[in-house]
């Protein structure tokens, strides 16, 4: 019989080696620079006071601009698998952590709001990774998710280290799955390559996500699980909308 740890060590490490280091740049900057403010306005962004993990962080700069906007530094942690990012992070004085986002050793409920910026499209097995999303978060628990759309001019879907660049439906399926109701839409940006001036389009998509099932029990998610779990979500839609 196959060891199946074997092999999924074997595969971890795999990957290890395709991880790159991706710097922070202008674009990103500016787009954090306007997703801040606009979380901070929804009704479902963080509170002051939420406990916020930042999976994929960097070296903090969206967790600097949530403390310049008021929140509690020793309410935010960052989590990234670059030592130096690791070490920019708990220099400014966040708590930081190199975990894997599919195998935290977060203990379960830990978090209010998760920010996941480019990081989902470089998980292997993304139906695992949102289930481990879930098992951190609190229940009613929320998070902000970006990400790449597929269909590029850069045809991110093929680059190192991106392994589920999916479409929209397909995401949204695997969210509920793991119990989360999600909304969803579309940034169909024009980027310039600074190096050389060209052009090119790029669409990402943005989530936000609310836990609103707990799936620690692993429950398969089958047909009966399906259309129990659509009944939760109009049920919570229903309590939301009366608010």
């Amino acid at each position: 019989m196959a060891d199946v740890h074997k092999s999924i060590d074997k595969f971890r490490e795999m990957m290890s080696k395709e991880v790159y280091s991706e710097p922070d740049t202008p674009l990103h900057q500016n787009l954090i620079n306007q997703v801040v403010p606009g979380l901070i306005k929804n009704p479902d962004g963080p509170k002051v006071g939420d406990k916020i993990v930042d999976i994929g962080c960097g070296s903090g700069y969206m967790l600097d601009k949530f403390v310049e906007a008021g929140y509690n530094k020793s309410d935010m942690t960052g989590v990234t698998m670059g030592e130096v990012d690791l070490a920019t992070v708990k220099e400014k004085g966040y708590e930081g952590y190199p975990y894997d986002m599919s195998f935290t050793d977060f203990a379960d409920d830990s978090f209010d709001f998760g920010i996941v910026r480019h990081c989902l499209e470089h998980s292997a097995w993304p139906y695992l990774t949102l289930m481990e999303f879930n098992r951190i978060l609190k229940m009613g628990g929320r998070m902000y998710i970006e990400m790449p759309a597929p269909g590029g001019d850069r045809k991110l879907e093929h680059w190192q280290n991106h392994y589920s660049v999916m479409g929209q439906n397909m995401w949204g399926s695997l969210m509920v799955r793991s119990g989360f109701h999600w909304k969803s839409s579309l940034m169909d940006l024009t980027l310039t390559d600074e190096a050389t001036g060209d052009k090119y389009k790029e669409p990402y998509h943005w989530y936000l996500i609310t836990k609103i099932v707990d799936r620690k029990d692993y429950k398969p998610a089958d047909q009966s699980f399906l259309t129990w779990m659509a009944n939760e979500l109009t049920v919570w839609q229903t309590n939301k909308d009366k608010k």
